[in-house]
């Protein structure tokens, strides 16, 4: 869980309109963590730890994605 901290992720598909996130909060009870959008940072998403080890969904750091 450590490593989950102000982690940098990536959706392979827009999310309210970015892809860059940045983890603010982990809720391990939960299991999910709160993201906030890098360029919008009101923009709060929540995300299952299913959901980030989903490589069709989310990637490590932040990457570059052309559509």
């Amino acid at each position: 869980m450590k490593k989950l901290e102000h982690s940098k992720w990536t959706a392979v598909t827009k999310i309210r309109n970015w892809r860059h996130y940045e983890v603010l909060n982990i809720n391990k009870k939960k299991q999910f963590v709160e993201m906030f959008a890098v360029c919008a940072k009101k923009i709060r998403i929540e995300v299952s730890f299913e959901d980030l080890k989903n490589k069709n969904k989310w990637q490590s750091g932040w990457d570059e994605i052309v559509d």
